[in-house]
């Protein structure tokens, strides 16, 4: 583990010189974000934010990732993969060297020392900035209803934090949704629109000091229109009929949705406490199928199920073969991008339905379709919980069956 965090601390050296955002200590969130997206660029692997921050040292995080984290690493500062960074012997030359000659030195002398003496003063303040200890802080969250839309209260005391410090909540794993709040004060509110498992965090001039979870299950299952601001909620005789649980066109054009001329996505979601049931051993079996074929949203007739754990997704794509492209495959926070990427395996026939299978044993996420293998991943340590599944549409569709197993053991099983 020792040499595989050397190896991490330089890749991030080169990282840092390539990105040129400054020293890697002194980054926030901005730029992680900028990282990402450029590691998206180059190699077609989206790395969430807060994977970024951990295998930079930023977070404390003690579990080493998996290969398509290393591999898209490796990729961005011009090595094949993890294995071809790791032979090279942790040394890369820049693929550019300025040269600067005497003349140039005296001739620009003054201001580069200024300028080296500006950045010494910057780095001193920094080093001067307040680290928090998270003990000084309280944070709870408390949700008042069961079901969907829910409040969550939060209860916290941020007296700790400096006098014209930003103090601030995130809901979830989107950093850019957050609400300031006052120091001052001790209880915010949000409301959640979306059932899952939430990992909501309190926000300290960018730096998070203290997490809470946060869990809105659904009340059995749940259908839904998504909509940009809030989605529009379907009654359980909507979407509970002849054996199938579906959301069918005729539900979403009674809501004034056409998915002929616009792009309509609908959900369905059982999010519930399924006991001991963890990322490391369990099996997925479900039937699905896309039943929207006209228009905009049944051009491609995308699906996606995504497997919900604690604080992240597991999402598996579908589509038509011949939309694979525009696929985006995502497993323990790594996104896929099927641009850069071969995900023909995900590309269906969705005249009948498509069984889709995700097994996890032994440190190994295998997924098969109609009982093909079409993709596999190491699962990451600690093994997380898993609080429920979504299955999404776009247009219209509808599942046949769903079981979750541990082991032999059937720990859920469809009941529609």
């Amino acid at each position: 583990m020792k040499e595989f965090k050397e190896n991490i601390v330089h890749c991030f050296e080169l990282i840092e010189r390539k990105l040129d955002r400054g020293l890697l200590k002194s980054w926030n969130t901005d730029d992680f974000r900028i990282l990402s997206e450029a590691i998206q660029q180059s190699t077609g692997t989206l790395l969430s934010v807060s994977t970024l921050k951990r295998l930079s040292g930023k977070v404390y995080y003690d579990s080493k990732p998996n290969s398509t984290t290393l591999n898209a690493l490796a990729k961005y500062v011009g090595f094949k993969d993890w294995r071809t960074f790791l032979n090279s012997n942790n040394s890369v030359k820049p693929q550019e060297v300025v040269k600067t000659n005497k003349g140039n030195l005296i001739k620009y002398g003054s201001p580069i020392l200024l300028l080296v003496i500006g950045l010494a003063i910057l780095l001193i303040i920094r080093q001067k900035e307040k680290a928090y200890d998270p003990d000084d802080f309280v944070f709870e969250s408390r949700s008042v209803s069961i079901g969907i839309p829910n409040s969550v209260v939060f209860d916290y005391d941020a007296r700790a934090a400096g006098e014209n410090s930003k103090i601030e909540i995130q809901q979830y794993w989107d950093e850019t949704k957050r609400i300031t709040i006052n120091k001052d004060d001790s209880v915010a509110t949000s409301i959640y629109y979306h059932p899952g498992f939430f990992k909501s965090k309190l926000v300290i001039d960018d730096s998070i000091v203290k997490e809470n979870d946060v869990f809105i299950p659904t009340d059995g299952w749940l259908g839904m229109i998504e909509q940009e601001t809030r989605p529009i909620y379907l009654n359980k005789s909507d979407i509970l009929k002849e054996n199938t649980i579906a959301i069918h066109p005729e539900t979403v054009w009674s809501h004034n949705l056409d998915p002929r001329t616009a792009q309509v996505v609908v959900g369905l979601y059982q999010v519930k406490d399924f006991g001991e049931l963890y990322t490391d051993n369990f099996e997925m079996i479900t039937s699905i199928k896309n039943d929207f074929k006209e228009g905009l949203s049944g051009a491609c007739q995308r699906a996606v199920v995504y497997i919900l754990y604690d604080g992240g997704a597991i999402g598996i794509p579908l589509s038509k073969k011949g939309c694979i492209s525009e696929l985006t495959l995502m497993t323990f926070e790594e996104f896929l991008d099927g641009k850069k990427n071969d995900l023909s395996g995900f590309g269906v026939d969705f005249t009948e339905y498509v069984e889709l299978q995700c097994i996890s044993r032994n440190q190994q996420l295998e997924m098969l379709i109609n009982g093909n293998s079409v993709y596999q991943v190491m699962v990451p340590q600690p093994a997380l919980k898993i609080k429920g599944i979504t299955i999404q549409f776009e247009g219209a569709g509808s599942v046949k069956n769903l079981v979750f197993k541990k082991g032999n053991e059937v720990v859920y099983t469809s009941d529609f």
